[in-house]
């Protein structure tokens, strides 16, 4: 259990505080969950959602505090990988409780120790706003997410449309799944900030709540920029099956020529294979010769009309 000072500047004090005055930071790993009683009294049922981190982001007010699941998500090789953040806000507290490393919050420790990014809580040293600076560098980190599956998505759209493959159309599928396991996540995060706004419970200070009507904005155009990544991956799957669509259609016409040049040689080849008298050539000399000089003479003036008609 790590403790910061949110009034002197969130300087780590030891386990033994002062409760009654003061405003803290709490951060509790989950085998220590049960530490949370010593702040607040926490419904039994939360405490054991807390242990299971098996669920989907949510929010729900309580007397006295605020109860919110996070999933922090983590993008390494072309993997989602979500990490849950349990969050308790009251007035006097906000208490983070994670199992897995979560990489905001060191870096948002670091950016307090050195006054970076964050001088919102310089001049508002409270729980709430330590909240939404939290709230923030989640959804900023997750514009991080989604611009580099951007990035992805562009450079398969260039090789599609250099050389549709099928690797490639694995790889916009590999893509797309991603995009949708993010979806999934991040839905609930309308409905948070929405919530935080509405503050049901007054736990948020009212000079605070400009903060979380500035937050949900972010998220609404976080979830705009998702839903245009959607759209963006099923018009390059579009482009890679009309591409696919067009090779086609040159196979078969370069097959559609071959046959229309092949169609009089059969028919030739067919009437002197009846064995019929008073056939061209037949009793000649040699004439199987100008039989093939014929063919050949019909084949090269079929090719020269479908160059010229640029179908070859």
């Amino acid at each position: 259990m790590k403790v910061l000072d949110i009034d002197n500047n969130f300087k780590e004090i030891g386990k033994s505080f002062d409760t009654v005055h003061g405003h803290y930071w709490i951060l509790l790993h989950i085998d220590e969950v049960e530490k949370l009683n010593d702040f607040l009294t926490v419904d039994e049922n939360t405490i054991d959602e807390c242990k299971s981190l098996s669920q989907e982001s949510k929010i729900n007010f309580f007397n006295g505090y605020i109860f919110i699941v996070f999933n922090v998500l983590n993008y390494m090789e072309r993997i989602v990988a979500p990490r849950e953040l349990d969050v308790f806000l009251s007035r006097k507290y906000i208490i983070t409780v994670y199992k897995y490393r979560i990489d905001i919050l060191e870096n948002l420790i670091e950016d307090i120790n050195g006054w970076r990014n964050c001088f919102v809580l310089k001049d508002n040293p409270r729980p709430s706003i330590l909240l939404y600076c939290i709230l923030d560098r989640i959804v900023m980190k997750n514009y991080d997410i989604i611009s580099a599956l951007e990035v992805e998505a562009d450079k398969i759209e260039i090789n599609i449309l250099k050389d549709p493959r099928q690797d490639q159309i694995d790889n916009l599928i590999t893509l797309r799944r991603q995009v949708y396991k993010i979806r999934k996540y991040l839905s609930p995060l309308i409905y948070i900030g929405d919530s935080l706004t509405i503050n049901d419970n007054l736990v948020i200070e009212k000079e605070s709540l400009k903060y979380f009507v500035s937050l949900s904005k972010k998220i609404e155009k976080l979830m705009i920029s998702l839903e245009s990544l959607v759209q963006d991956l099923a018009m390059v799957r579009e482009a890679f099956e009309s591409e696919i669509a067009n090779k086609t259609n040159e196979l078969m016409k370069i097959f559609t020529v071959i046959a229309t040049i092949f169609l009089p040689l059969n028919l030739i080849s067919s009437i002197y294979g009846t064995n019929l008298k008073g056939v061209p050539f037949m009793e000649v000399e040699n004439g199987c010769h100008y039989v093939i000089i014929i063919m050949t003479f019909i084949a090269i003036i079929l090719i020269c009309i479908f160059k010229r008609k640029k179908w070859l």
